[in-house]
């Protein structure tokens, strides 16, 4: 397999696992694995959704507009990179949509040169504006998970794009459950935690040290957010630092030189995928031919503490910080973002 096809799988198909699948390189290892990939017009569903009036606390313009035009570089023909929205979504056995949650949602964004990508990942709780939805929501704050239950993905495309302004792309739906499978095949991962923990779901107790994880262990870890001191902020740390383990253990063991591990892998991730209708698997893998390890970088939306509302304690955001990340976005200033910003990028679990 070239150079390029391994980074792309080393970032595209590493972050889509987190929640149990990989893209781009499926579709450069063999079509028909490509063929197995989910189908579904998210986006245009997005679209077709009254348009929200309310201005974003967190978007600062230029001018009189709130579109993205209205910022410098932004807009006029000029490519600001492409964002792609990643729904990690949990679909336990007889859970009907309404029951399900969206408790991963990451937003990547790759720049114009397709050189660096960075990925910013919104906790569960975070208390965001999500418009009205009739018969299930008013309008108003609440917790952004609660978005998925009440409309899918195409309300959540919506809730994210008028939160930080940009333009979404593309969307990777993806289920938790293939989780479990996809660390076994890699043969299990190796995290550092910095202090003992037991997760209450299930009882199991993480110690500080290396920690290694198979598939069972590895769900367990990335979901847990109870007993964690930074509650979901914790886990989204834990998410990011899978990531980091399972991108080095795909190099590391030699899965890329391996056809029948790596189909394997790959196959399994796929059944687990949905993309947006307009995403070219292959186009996106050239695209991002230039990419390595070190190209990727891992943040969180930056917020402030805790704020009590009628539906639980949930993650007030930081306004400044907010608007100054969002804007990087905007304006396809990540890596500047990034060097000035380095304590957001985690790469230890909690």
């Amino acid at each position: 397999m070239a150079r390029w096809a391994k980074a792309v799988l080393v970032t595209l198909t590493a972050l889509a696992a987190l929640a149990g699948a990989g893209f781009g390189a499926s579709v450069l290892y063999a079509e028909h694995v490509a063929a197995q990939v989910g189908r579904d017009d998210m986006l245009g569903q997005a679209s077709a959704l009254p348009k929200i009036a309310k201005g974003s606390e967190y978007v600062v313009v230029t001018g009189p507009s709130t579109g993205p035009s209205a910022l410098p570089g932004v807009g006029n023909g000029v490519e600001v990179g492409q964002n792609f929205l990643i729904l990690g979504v949990d679909t336990r056995s007889g859970w009907t949509q309404g029951q399900s949650r969206s408790d991963t949602i990451m937003l990547l964004h790759v720049d114009r040169n397709r050189e660096h990508a960075g990925i910013v990942s919104f906790p569960r709780d975070s208390y965001v504006y999500i418009p009205p939805v009739a018969g299930r929501w008013n309008g108003g704050k609440t917790k952004i998970n609660a978005a998925y239950a009440w409309g899918g993905a195409p309300l959540v495309v919506q809730v994210v794009s008028h939160l930080t302004g940009v333009n979404i792309d593309h969307v990777v739906r993806v289920d938790f459950a293939a989780v479990r499978k996809i660390t076994d095949i890699v043969g299990g991962v190796d995290v550092t935690v910095r202090k003992t923990t037991r997760d209450g779901r299930t009882g199991f107790t993480f110690k500080a040290g290396v920690n290694h994880l198979d598939g069972k262990k590895a769900e367990i870890y990335v979901r847990q957010r109870y007993g964690l001191a930074g509650g979901d902020f914790d886990r989204v740390k834990r998410q990011q630092q899978y990531l980091h383990a399972l991108t080095g253990k795909v190099l590391s063991m030699g899965v890329l030189t391996n056809p029948i591990r790596l189909n394997q892998l790959l196959s399994e991730a796929a059944k687990s995928l949905v993309v947006d209708q307009g995403l070219s698997l292959a186009q996106t893998a050239r695209e991002l031919s230039h990419l390595s390890q070190d190209d990727l970088g891992f943040t969180t939306i930056p917020s402030t503490g805790f704020v009590h509302t009628t539906a639980g304690t949930a993650n007030r955001l930081d306004t400044n910080g907010c608007r100054a990340l969002f804007l990087a976005l905007r304006t396809d200033t990540m890596t500047d973002w990034f060097r000035t910003h380095k304590g957001y990028q985690a790469v230890t679990g909690a």
